[in-house]
């Protein structure tokens, strides 16, 4: 039985999989049974309908275009859009799986780790979400097949174009994967620095991230006079100040005092204190007169006085606070809108196991870091393995430094990416037969 088994996943891998997406996406929405709106979901829905207009002038800029561009495609009609993303799942899966041939690991390897990473709950119920998530991960695993397939050789015009254009609309999707592109084009430089290692045909892969930012940026400028590929930049670096915002001058009083007091109100509420900037919003719109925009900017000069007086303060909150909650996991749900009650407790303690094993296989990504680099110092061979690390932790720092609150969200992207390279050492080192 066992060994029909697997002839029959060496014989139809991708149906296979196909299959068991659908199977456990049918199950697991008949037991949910509705779409999941969250607090950014009211945004992406309404820049999608403004979208619909096929005019931009006076939007707000508080989102970028991606998401909104998929809930448009869907006519903003979201029981489509959740059907779309569960496509977009099972894409996803069959995406992980090519990668993993790509990196040599076997058709059963493949076939279960694909299988393993991308049909979690955690997965399935970001699909339900009116959230950027689902996208995002299509998007990756979708660069990350191209740079396999394609990016080492670098031998087409045609196909850099390609991947150039995922870029894009990675960053269309979310401005702050900008940084990805110059990783891409910087990282074969260490292997042999020269004229012709920068100027090749590698460099196309820039076209669309650059016209995707700052032409976004544009528009904003445009509608808000800020250019800027999100208004919500001021609150963002704002929240990576809570823990040290009384430390700022009387200029920005009235800011700091409104501040504090929600943060402290936060606590004593044992509400999220990293939200604080949000509880804060109303009372601060009144006090100062600003609107949405301009109060964004304010928070951005506020933000960035008590960084520069207080750098000590920031690099503890960037390092360890928002860096470490990185490294955490999440699943984004309404726990008791189960449509067949009881499940919701049945899948919340496997959901505890899943993240329980996810965890554990973060923390090896993490302490395996330090090993790469001695390897790479030692040895100066680049390997796939590092350049997944060299990515996935410049993200969990990027982000440390631009954000606290929902950090997590930053890492779901990536979380194939980091077993995949946990088990690329363990293949590398002789430990996983393949």
């Amino acid at each position: 039985m066992r060994g029909y088994f697997i002839k029959c996943i060496k014989s139809k891998p991708i149906l296979l999989l196909v299959l068991s997406g659908i199977l456990i996406r049918i199950i697991i929405f008949y037991l949910y049974r509705h779409v999941t709106l969250f607090p950014d979901s009211e945004g992406y829905i309404a820049l999608g309908n403004q979208l619909a207009t096929f005019d931009l002038s006076g939007y707000n800029g508080q989102r970028s275009p991606g998401y909104p561009f998929l809930l448009f495609l869907t006519g903003t009609n979201l029981s489509i859009t959740l059907l779309v993303q569960f496509v977009m799942g099972i894409c996803t899966t069959v995406l992980i799986y090519k990668s993993m041939l790509l990196l040599r690991f076997s058709t059963v390897i493949a076939f279960f780790t694909a299988l393993f990473l991308n049909n979690w709950l955690h997965v399935i119920f970001y699909e339900t979400a009116i959230l950027t998530e689902s996208l995002t991960l299509f998007m990756i695993s979708l660069i990350i097949t191209l740079y396999l397939k394609y990016f080492s050789y670098a031998n087409s015009f045609k196909k850099m174009f390609l991947l150039s254009l995922a870029l894009g609309f990675l960053v269309l999707i979310k401005p702050f994967y900008f940084f990805l592109p110059f990783i891409f084009y910087a990282f074969p430089l260490l292997k042999k620095f020269s004229i012709s290692t920068i100027l090749n045909k590698r460099i196309v892969i820039f076209i669309f991230p650059v016209i995707s930012f700052f032409g976004w940026s544009f528009v904003n400028k445009i509608n808000t006079g800020y250019f800027v590929s999100t208004t919500f930049y001021g609150y963002n670096i704002a929240q990576n100040c809570v823990t040290f915002a009384e430390k700022t001058p009387d200029t920005f009083h009235t800011i700091r005092d409104i501040y504090v007091k929600n943060r402290e109100m936060a606590k004593n509420n044992n509400k999220d204190v990293a939200m604080s900037i949000w509880f804060a919003y109303d009372e601060l719109r009144t006090a100062t007169g600003l609107s949405f925009t301009d109060l964004s900017f304010q928070l951005s000069e506020f933000s960035k006085t008590a960084i520069r007086n207080n750098p000590v303060d920031y690099v503890y909150q960037a390092i360890c606070v928002s860096w470490i909650d990185f490294w955490k996991t999440g699943i984004y749900w309404n726990y008791p809108d189960f449509k067949i009650p009881l499940f919701n407790k049945l899948f919340i303690g496997l959901w505890c196991l899943q993240s329980a094993i996810l965890q554990y296989l973060k923390l090896v990504f993490v302490l395996l870091f330090p090993i790469q680099l001695y390897d790479f110092f030692t040895r100066k061979i680049i390997t796939h393995e590092l350049f997944f690390s060299v990515i996935i932790h410049t993200t969990a720092l990027l982000q440390a430094l631009v954000t606290y609150g929902n950090n997590s969200r930053f890492s779901y992207p990536f979380e194939f990416l980091m077993v995949i390279t946990v088990m690329l050492f363990f293949k590398r080192k002789g430990w996983l037969k393949y």
